[in-house]
C-alpha cells in the first residue's frame, strides 16, 4: 500500500511524471518510430487495405499518400495519459494500477493515434477541398486535436469517477 498523500502531493507527482515522459521528445527516432509510429501506420494501412511502405511508413489511399512521421507519434498524449493514470494510482493507493499504468497509457495512445490516422484520410480530402493551401496544416492538426482531446476528456472523466469518494 502506498503512503497517504495529500492532493497537492498527488498533483506534484503527476506533474513530475508529465515532465519525465515529456522527455520522449528527446528520444532517438530508433525508439520513437517503432514504439509509437509503426503500429498506428500499419493498422491504418490494414484498415484501408493499403500496402505500408517501410521504413518510410507511407501508404496510399484514394490517390493520397499518408505518411506517419515521428511528429505523428503522439508522445505528448502518452505523457499526459501517463500523468493521468499515475494520479489515479496514487489516489487509489494501488500497486496493481501502478503496474499497468504505463502499458495502459501506451495502449490508449496507440488506439487514439490509429484512429487519428484513419480519420485523416477522409479529413484530408475535406481539408484539401474546402480550405486554402495555407490552412492545410491547421486542418490536419484539428483532426488530431479532435481525436486526442475527446479521448483525454473521456479518460479524465473516468479517472474522476474512479477517484470519487462517495457514490452519487
Amino acid at each position: 500500500m502506498l503512503p497517504l498523500l495529500s492532493n497537492g502531493s498527488l498533483l506534484l507527482a503527476a506533474c513530475v511524471v508529465f515532465a519525465v515522459w515529456g522527455m520522449l521528445r528527446l528520444a532517438p527516432d530508433a525508439f520513437v518510430i517503432p514504439v509509437f509510429c509503426h503500429i498506428p501506420a500499419a493498422l491504418a494501412a490494414w484498415y484501408y487495405n493499403a500496402a505500408l511502405q517501410t521504413p518510410e511508413l507511407v501508404f496510399s489511399v484514394r490517390g493520397a499518400d499518408i505518411e506517419v512521421a515521428r511528429t505523428c507519434g503522439a508522445t505528448d498524449f502518452f505523457s499526459m495519459l501517463t500523468g493521468l493514470f499515475t494520479y489515479l494510482c496514487l489516489k487509489r493507493r494501488s500497486l496493481l494500477l501502478a503496474a499497468i499504468a504505463l502499458p495502459a497509457a501506451w495502449c490508449a495512445t496507440i488506439t487514439a493515434n490509429t484512429l487519428r490516422v484513419i480519420l485523416l484520410v477522409p479529413g484530408q480530402a475535406m481539408i484539401y477541398h474546402f480550405l486554402p493551401e495555407r490552412a492545410h496544416a491547421a486542418g490536419h492538426q484539428a483532426v488530431g486535436t479532435f481525436v486526442f482531446l475527446t479521448l483525454f476528456i473521456l479518460l479524465w472523466e473516468g479517472v474522476r469517477h474512479a477517484t470519487r469518494k462517495t457514490p452519487r
